[in-house]
């Protein structure tokens, strides 16, 4: 991927659930120095075993603090959109059983698989979770 080339560092990948017998997504979260980078890609190919992937989205992110992380959709939600993949930036605090709650969330972004693009949405209604099992 280009982005390597310019100082960017893959921090991480998530596969994306898309419309039902379309094409495969995924977001990829780059670090770029003090920034990160999410990158929405679909997959428009194969090339061999190998899945072709074409950027079709991003959003250059900064954090507010260095305590505040973004946080996967596998562990987030939003009240509001219910059945979308949402990304967030917040902090995860531990509870007194042993798992963490997203605090402190200022910014979320939902994947818009419609219209393949990273929405922002409100933080009100966004949860980020962890279970001790996890």
């Amino acid at each position: 991927m280009a982005l390597a080339a310019k100082g960017c560092v893959e921090v991480s990948g998530t596969a994306l659930t898309g419309m039902a017998g379309g094409p495969a997504y995924s977001a990829t979260e780059f670090k770029c120095g003090a920034k990160l980078l999410l990158v929405l890609q679909r997959q428009t190919g194969r090339e061999g075993n190998l899945p072709v992937w074409s950027t079709i989205d991003q959003l250059t992110i900064a954090k507010p603090s260095p305590r505040h992380e973004l946080l996967q959709p596998c562990y987030c939600s939003s009240s509001r959109f219910p059945d979308d993949a949402v990304f967030a930036i917040g902090r995860m605090v531990v509870q007194p059983d042993g798992s963490y709650r997203s605090d402190n969330v200022v910014k979320a972004w939902r994947v818009d698989i419609k219209h393949e693009r990273l929405a922002a949405i409100p933080v009100d209604g966004v949860l980020c979770a962890l279970d001790p099992a996890d």
